[in-house]
């Protein structure tokens, strides 16, 4: 079991007294020195200062003292500092300041001329005692609440699933939401669907775990951007999309209620950008009213949310204003595909090879054909292109099944043009290059806050090609690659100097403190803290 640190202060007004008892500090046996001195101060005026500036542990504190005594100074920093314990030095055997000390909470009342160590000794291991039994405490409570969050989230997400199947009554429905506290349903609303942007891309890159905390912290964030334009909720649907529903109680106009969802959809995408990095677009339906409705009402989203697969990234979409599809249109794209096939050969440049597939985006983009059409066209294409080159090729036999459930048509497209280039290239190992360059945009921009996006137009790949290609080559997402240079880098520093965790974080260019000591921890099995602890002893031997 780890043992903790605890940081201890010094007030007194006698240079004697502060002189010995940071001789004690300093000759504490190796066991001991979990306890740290960090600080003193000469009265208690100038101890509170910097006692709320360090907010240390134990506070081993002289009574009487000139400006304030020391349980006047304890008086006012309880209130701010409520778990810090408090020693007491005194040459006084005073009743009234023993009644004082009582009423002030005070942990122990130490007679200092002369001090006698081993009581010292025993009020510190005291302390830490106290300070171990509230951080446990703190972490148990900590656990529940995180755990009712979890199951309340979990159970959300089971009944709006089955909600929208269709597989729960609205009797059964009304009641679950009164529980809930869901009362908005019986007002007017409008379902809406936020659908993550580049998904193959996010499975590559993260651990399954870590997805789901993304995955709940942007149900968190839909939901707080709710909660500004009106009332209702939000949870994790499956896979890429997540459900939502934006209630009022007055009866709207068409334009009014067109407003409020541009409005909403506009912050939903803007703040899961700005906040979590993640690209997302919003797809609302009609309004309605009433239980019996929700299946209608999340029917006619998911309807809208087909158009985002002609759509670039971060869009907004309601029922005013969809798409017009084509579908009579199938027949000549697909002979623009067979003519493709015909012509692509071996060693066909790369330019060239890009001007084939742009003239098959624009037919595509002005000649709209519905997904349900169009990507099992893209699918028997990428199969097609395998067949034609399969023959004598040095490259694997079993070639990855193309990802095209959660693409976009552009996604789909440029995924297919990188593979070809490289297939109809086979053997010349090509994109190694390509992650090669990857690798040094990485370490040369290591300090940056470093996105996929941003790596794959360095090297000229589509993002999603891109990160199938680098897992694949470097058996590692992207993102774990940059976090494990990150981390090897923060421990290259701890090696040069003692980094607080905030120096740590801008150097290795991550910005949240917390998801920075998840992965330290992850890849080394230590905080930052402890780690340097660590070296520090090792380096003394």
């Amino acid at each position: 079991m780890w043992v903790r640190d605890y940081t201890c202060f010094i007030v007194d007004d006698e240079d004697l007294i502060i002189q010995r008892l940071e001789l004690f500090f300093r000759e504490l046996s190796p066991k001991e020195r979990r306890f740290q001195l960090v600080g003193k101060a000469m009265n208690g005026q100038q101890g509170i200062e910097e006692i709320l500036k360090l907010k240390p542990d134990i506070v081993i504190t002289d009574i009487v003292m000139p400006r304030m005594d020391g349980i006047s100074m304890i008086e006012q920093l309880k209130p701010e500092l409520p778990h810090t314990q408090y020693i007491l030095l005194t040459a006084y055997s005073s009743f009234e300041y023993a009644q004082r000390a009582i009423h002030a909470n005070v942990l122990d009342y130490i007679v200092k001329v002369p001090l006698n160590e081993a009581i010292l000794h025993r009020a510190l291991n005291k302390a830490a005692g106290i300070l171990d039994e509230v951080k446990r405490k703190e972490e148990e409570f900590q656990s529940l609440n995180i755990s009712v969050l979890e199951n309340k989230y979990r159970v959300r997400k089971q009944f709006f699933n089955e909600l929208v199947r269709g597989e729960i009554p609205s009797h059964r429905a009304s009641d679950f939401a009164n529980r809930m506290q869901f009362h908005f349903f019986q007002a007017n609303y409008c379902c809406f669907i936020v659908e993550m942007n580049q998904y193959e891309s996010f499975r590559n890159e993260y651990s399954a775990v870590d997805q789901n905390i993304l995955k709940y912290a942007i149900t968190n964030v839909i939901e707080e951007t709710l909660m500004n334009c009106g009332t209702g909720v939000a949870t994790d649907l499956s896979d890429n999309r997540f459900i939502g529903f934006l209630s009022w109680e007055n009866n709207r106009s068409e334009m009014d209620t067109e407003y409020a969802c541009q409005l909403l959809g506009g912050q939903i995408v803007s703040h899961l950008h700005q906040y979590l990095n993640q690209k997302v677009s919003v797809a609302f339906g009609s309004p309605h009213r009433g239980w019996e409705t929700i299946k209608q009402a999340y029917t006619e989203a998911q309807n809208v949310s087909e158009d985002f697969y002609y759509h670039a990234d971060k869009v907004v979409k309601t029922p005013t204003h969809r798409f017009h599809y084509r579908n009579d249109s199938r027949d000549d794209f697909q002979q623009k595909l067979a003519d493709f096939l015909a012509w692509v050969h071996r060693q066909v440049a790369k330019e060239e090879l890009e001007k084939e597939f742009a003239d098959l985006n624009q037919c595509a983009t002005d000649h709209k054909i519905h997904k349900s059409i169009m990507a099992p066209m893209l699918r028997d294409f990428y199969r097609d292109i395998i067949a034609k080159f399969r023959s004598g090729s040095t490259q694997n036999k079993d070639v990855a099944e193309f990802p095209m459930e959660f693409m976009a048509f552009r996604e789909q497209l440029a995924y297919i043009s990188d593979f070809t280039y490289e297939y109809v290239h086979a053997g010349q190992l090509l994109h190694r290059a390509e992650i090669m360059g990857a690798m040094r945009f990485i370490e040369k921009n290591l300090k940056q806050r470093l996105t996929l996006e941003a790596i794959a137009e360095e090297v000229n790949l589509a993002p999603s090609y891109f990160s199938s290609l680098f897992k694949k080559t470097m058996n590692e997402g992207v993102i774990s690659y940059i976090n494990r240079k990150k981390i090897q880098l923060a421990l290259e520093l701890l090696h040069v100097q003692d980094y607080s965790l905030m120096e740590l974080c801008e150097e290795v260019g991550i910005v949240n403190e917390g998801y920075f000591c998840k992965l330290f921890k992850e890849y080394t099995g230590d905080t930052p803290k402890q780690y340097r602890i660590k070296i520090t002893r090792y380096e003394s031997k």
